[in-house]
Order: C-alpha cells, then structure tokens, then sequence
C-alpha cells in the first residue's frame, strides 16, 4: 500500500522539468510538467522510482506518525526528501551528457539534505526510528571502584 505522503509524479517533475520533455513529437521542447508514457522516462518508470525512494524512508525511519499536529509537517519533511531522492535517481539513470551527471551531484545533496531535515523533524517530534547522536552512559568514576562494583 503506497503511503499517503508519497509524492506524485509531478512533484518530482518539478525538480527535473526537462525530464518531462514530450518525446512523442520530434524536435519539440514542450516540457509536460509530468512523467507520462512519452517521456523519459516513463510515467510506469518514475513511479517506481519515487516508490523505491519512499520504501527506502520507511525502511531507514519507520512509518510516519499519524497524529497531529508534528504529523503534518513530517509528512511534508518525508514527501520533500522523497522527491530529491527520486528526482536525484532519476537524472543519474537517464544520463545523455556530462551535464546530467553534474546536475545529479546537486540534486544528490539537495536530496542528502532533505532527508536530514525529515530526520530532524522526526527526533524532535520524538517518534521513528531515529538515533542521529546516539547517547552513551557510564558510571561515575568518583562513586565507582575502578575494580567492579563491590566497594570494600
């Protein structure tokens, strides 16, 4: 079942507009705001690309937590790092230029950063599985003898 806060494929377009450029007419510059069945790629191969992005957030994070109000807002942080990251696989699975590897270098920070944003959203809502600086505890060494936990 597709989460509700995955992001459509126009929402990925956007960050990849000549992406969307209409190959069903030669010679045309007609960029189509979507991933239909006459571009490249695909509207069939998009999908499951922004849907490999959102499994991959949902394996590293956990499902999103459904009661409002934080709920909202890392539903956004969660559609926005899925967009780069879908956006960001994209462009580097359909290269025809040096360009399009360099415009992937970009669009994988911008993608790098959204999920550390979505993360954050995560920790401070205190929900998922998040662990961004894990805690480590030890106990007093001025209460403790050094030798193990007898004081004799």
């Amino acid at each position: 079942m597709p989460e509700p806060w995955a992001p459509s494929l126009a929402d990925v377009a956007r960050h990849v507009p000549l992406r969307t450029r209409d190959a069903a007419t030669p010679g045309s510059d007609r960029l189509l705001g979507t991933f239909t069945a006459t571009t490249t790629p695909t509207g069939e191969q998009a999908q499951a690309v922004i849907d490999d992005a959102v499994a991959g957030i949902v394996g590293q994070y956990g499902t999103l937590p459904a009661s409002p109000p934080a709920s909202d807002q890392i539903a956004v942080a969660a559609r926005t790092a899925a967009e780069w990251r879908a956006a960001a696989d994209i462009e580097i699975a359909y290269p025809n230029r040096q360009a399009d590897v360099n415009t992937y270098a970009a669009l994988n920070a911008r993608a790098a950063d959204a999920l550390r944003t979505f993360a954050l959203a995560l920790q401070s809502a205190g929900s998922g599985t998040v662990d961004l600086y894990p805690i480590w505890q030890a106990p007093d060494a001025v209460t403790t003898a050094p030798w193990g936990d007898l004081n004799v």
